[in-house]
């Protein structure tokens, strides 16, 4: 009895709802049912802690399924076998399913179909959701009249390893016929399952991260989250191999735990050429469910395709007659394969899966399986001559080798079936010419470094012909049938020196000659080419001449430089052409036929030292926007542009914004009619020693922003300078006028002036009041400074050298720079709340330091005793401390600029911020610093004293 009164006792006192407090009665028990759902998913968090990696996925995916939320939400988990898709969706459903008001999980519908157990788990999942245990199987016409029924009911359903829609329809008719708030959880390999089914969003399940992926495993091997520690290394390679998929993980760590290190070794040897059965199952499931082309595709990528460009691989693929565009998209969707950036991608795992499928076709004898890729199975194949009419590819890394083969030159007459050969590496492979070898089923042949002196084959259905830095001197002697042949790479083939006809390569889209040295022309056939996209013949120094005409409106990329004997180019008529570059081309004229390339975008004629002509068609080039011409020494005109492309309002459709000559020694004139571009934004004219003026009509280039005027001979600079409204950048160094035109004042968005080494400049008039940085240093003729103001509120001035000017007038413009801009500067540094500064530099010339500069020292130290003003002064032939403050730290620079003896020390008292940072550049004589007061200094550097 007394029990009884303490248990009554013990529960009178626990915490609870109070009913007279809560009404009505229905908001009680919800708040009720809210508690107690919340308190088992505690339960939940705690039971899920022997699950590895998968809270996280959890909490992801509760976000795509909108809890909470009203309408059915339909999700899919999609990924390749063994990667977690099941467990995930168990976890989910553990969780969740105490918030609805039905739930069933329906493991393995795949399984399910093939057993013939479909019709059971469809009467288990009725009669669990419509809480009827009298419930039959029913057609999809008979479910139908039950979506009533299903309506009524918010359920949570999981779907597991689902392959076709049609297993949806049998189990439950259509997927929204449930009540508001339902979810429907749909796990597969096969993203096309997701869109049947109109899923609302789709989990990617990726492979687990390192430190899961270990734990998981080291549970499995060793019963804890960690290796033991002189397993740690192999614990870490086993890892590694199976890349994060949770099947791998659990079967590696099961297998090999207890085993003894050396069992280890063993077992990962063996993993590199045979995967584990049990894994190896699993992931061939999706393997099986695909056709023969997908098969062969399947295989194809897995063997000697991963890695590889899409586009070529489609190339191939189609040739061999295996639909590839369908075909990727499928082992897309089948999480077998994945395209990133253009290339295929596949799992390790997945690879080593395919591969193993090959090497059972014939465990013992390489020669009979349908796939080679591995160095010692494909040298047994090629040294003992046991290849057979089964192989349809090899693909052999040639740096594996540690000997030099011999191939025997009718080791390939055994393989009539072959269709990929890529040999590929550093080469070791020796073979002096093909025997007997019809190779006509070849579609992709490479060969890096072919010993091969010529390609005496017949191979019709040849796609791709890649031979770079081979000893090919040519290829073959008739004219062969190459319908398919799209692709030809003999780049760096050094000794060849001729190509075969072409002519009936009409299919041909890439032809890449660079770097042939010896080829001296290329046969005529090119010119019919109709579908040549690509053209490569950079760096043949010995061609002398191309087709007159190539005809191919295909042509999308055409190289050239380096073409050093190359002196005619030819008429060409391609709309998708955007770029053309003759660096170091031996051309003598740019032909008016140039007009043909109307898409044409920029033209580099660099380092062309034969061109004496440039056409004035180039400006019939509506898309032409750039035109760099540099070192072309025998050009002496610049084109005019022609009056059929001028109307009243100037140039039709003008394109053309930037315009570069430079190092052109004998360039005479600078045509007028170019300052009709009225979209030109760039200009530079650059050590052209015999261009004598600038025309009078420079002012209506409107658009121009950047002018570089740099060592020419020009003696006047035009008045309608000014007019360039938008010009920010001017250069005019190392030429010989004396005066600059009054008019630039107006350009009031110019910020940057170099007028350095115009030695017979003689005055400076008045400069734009938006100045930044003013360079005019060794302009020895240099008298008089009229733009004052402007001049001493620029950021940087550059006066060095400039002997001739008026000390008088140089000090006001050094006392107005630091004294009367002195306090604004000061209270910006000390009081500015984001540190801003505006940086000063200016270089005066001089042979003593201004009496107006007041830290002067005539012993050997000098103290400073004042907050840092931050403004550098450079003092001809004397000692010079300079004090500079950039965005990130404030920083104290003494520097020795010459050998005049600095001090041997220094004094600092200041009022500055702290967090300072002192550098003394090569002050030999310093031997003494007082840092004084700076206390929160973060550190000294003395650099060479």
């Amino acid at each position: 009895m007394q029990r009884w009164r303490n248990a009554l006792t013990e529960a009178a006192n626990l915490s609870g709802f109070d009913s007279h407090v809560t009404r009505p009665e229905s908001k009680l028990i919800e708040e009720i049912v809210g508690e107690v759902l919340k308190r088992l998913d505690d339960t939940f968090q705690s039971d899920n802690k022997d699950l590895v990696g998968v809270e996280c996925r959890i909490n992801e995916i509760e976000l795509l399924l909108r809890t909470g939320s009203a309408g059915v939400c339909k999700l899919g988990i999609w990924g390749i076998g063994g990667i977690g898709k099941t467990t995930i969706a168990g976890a989910i459903f553990t969780k969740m399913s105490k918030h609805f008001e039905g739930s069933y999980f329906a493991h393995n519908v795949r399984e399910a179909q093939e057993t013939g157990g479909l019709a059971h788990l469809q009467q288990q999942l009725l009669s669990t959701l419509l809480d009827d245990r009298n419930v039959k199987n029913f057609p999809y016409i008979i479910l139908s009249f039950q979506s009533k029924r299903f309506s009524r009911k918010k359920v949570l359903i999981v779907f597991d390893d689902v392959t076709h829609l049609k297993q949806i329809e049998f189990l439950i008719g259509r997927l929204d016929w449930f009540a508001s708030g339902s979810r429907i959880i749909i796990t597969t390999r096969d993203k096309q399952v997701l869109s049947n089914c109109r899923v609302d969003q789709i989990y990617d399940v990726k492979e687990l991260v390192d430190v899961d992926a270990l734990k998981l495993f080291s549970r499995c091997a060793f019963g804890e989250d960690d290796p033991t520690a002189s397993y740690t290394k192999l614990t870490h390679e086993a890892v590694k191999y199976a890349k994060g998929v949770p099947l791998a993980l659990k079967v590696l760590g099961s297998f090999l735990s207890g085993r003894r290190k050396e069992e280890w070794k063993s077992a990962m040897r063996k993993l590199e050429i045979v995967p584990h059965m049990e894994i190896q199952e699993v992931l061939k499931i999706s393997y099986d469910g695909l056709d023969g082309h997908e098969q062969d595709i399947f295989l194809d990528i897995a063997c000697f395709l991963v890695g590889e460009d899409r586009d070529q691989v489609i190339r191939f693929l189609d040739s061999c007659g295996f639909f590839p565009e369908i075909g990727l998209r499928v082992l897309v969707d089948k999480s077998l394969i994945t395209i990133d950036y253009n290339t295929i991608k596949m799992h390790d795992l997945l690879r080593d899966m395919g591969r193993e499928i090959v090497r059972k076709e014939s465990i013992n004898h390489p020669g009979e399986r349908s796939r080679l890729w591995h160095h010692k199975d494909i040298y047994e194949v090629l040294t003992r001559n046991t290849g057979t009419k089964a192989i349809k590819a090899i693909s052999l890394d040639m740096s594996n080798a540690s000997n030099e083969i011999n191939i025997n030159p009718y080791t390939f007459s055994m393989m009539p079936k072959l269709r990929f050969l890529k040999f590929y590496g550093q080469n070791k492979c020796m073979i002096s010419h093909f025997e007997g070898a019809p190779f006509t089923d070849v579609r992709y042949f490479e060969w890096h470094k072919s010993p091969l002196k010529s390609l005496n084959i017949h191979a019709e259905n040849l796609v791709s012909l890649i031979l770079p830095c081979s000893n090919v001197e040519r290829l073959w002697d008739d004219v062969q049938n190459l319908v398919n042949l799209k692709e030809i790479d003999l780049s760096d083939s050094k000794q060849l020196t001729k190509l075969p006809d072409l002519s009936l390569a009409q299919n041909l889209e890439s032809l890449d000659l660079w770097g042939c040295s010896s080829l001296m022309e290329t046969h005529s056939s090119i010119q019919y080419l109709n579908k040549l996209a690509f053209l490569y013949l950079v760096s043949c120094e010995s061609l002398r001449s191309l087709p007159h005409t190539i005809r191919s409106e295909s042509l999308f990329e055409l190289r050239l430089s380096g073409c050093t004997s190359l002196k005619r180019f030819p008429k060409i008529s391609s709309c998708f052409l955007k770029d053309l570059d003759l660096e170091s081309c031996g051309i003598e004229e740019l032909p008016s036929s140039i007009e043909c390339l109307y898409n044409l975008r920029s033209i580099d004629l660099l380092n062309c030292t034969r061109l004496e002509h440039i056409t004035s068609t180039i400006f019939k080039l509506k898309s032409l926007e750039s035109i760099r011409i540099s070192k072309c020494s025998n050009l002496r005109k610049f084109p005019e542009i022609p009056s059929c492309i001028i109307d009243e309002a100037g140039i039709k459709r003008q394109a053309l914004s930037k315009l570069e000559l430079n190092n052109c020694s004998r360039l005479e004139s600078f045509p007028s009619s170019l300052c009709m571009f009225k979209s030109l934004t760039s200009l530079k004219i650059n050590d052209c020693p015999r261009l004598e003026r600038l025309p009078d009509e420079l002012g209506n280039l409107k658009a121009l922003e950047e002018l570089a005027v740099e060592a020419t001979a020009i003696r006047e600079v035009p008045e309608s300078l000014g007019r360039l409204s938008s010009l920010n950048i001017l250069v005019l160094n190392n030429n010989n006028f004396q005066r600059i035109p009054e008019s630039i004042k107006h350009l009031s968005k110019l910020e940057y002036l170099n007028l350095s080494y115009c030695e017979r400049l003689q005055t400076l008039p008045e400069l734009p009041c938006n100045l930044y940085d003013l360079d005019a240093h060794h302009c020895a003729s240099l008298e008089a400074l009229s733009g004052f103001s402007s001049i001493s509120s620029s950021s940087f001035v550059d006066l060095r050298n400039c002997f001739k000017l008026d000390p008088n007038e140089l000090s006001e413009i050094g006392k107005d720079s630091l004294q009367s801009d002195h306090a604004r500067w000061m209270k910006n540094m000390l009081e500015s709340q984001n540190d801003e500064w505006i940086r000063r530099c200016m270089y005066f010339p001089g042979n003593e330091i201004p009496k107006w500069f007041r830290y002067q020292s005539m012993g050997s130290s000098v103290t400073l005793a004042t907050p840092l003003a931050g403004f550098f002064v450079s003092v001809k032939a004397r000692y010079c401390t300079g004090i500079v403050k950039d965005d990130a730290q404030q920083k104290l620079q003494l520097k020795q600029l010459n050998t005049i003896p600095g001090p041997s020390s220094i004094s600092l008292s200041s009022t500055v911020k702290p967090k300072l940072v002192i550098i003394c550049y090569g002050l030999a004589e310093l031997a003494a610093v007082d840092v004084g007061s700076f206390v929160e200094l973060n550190h000294v550097r003395f650099l060479a004293c």
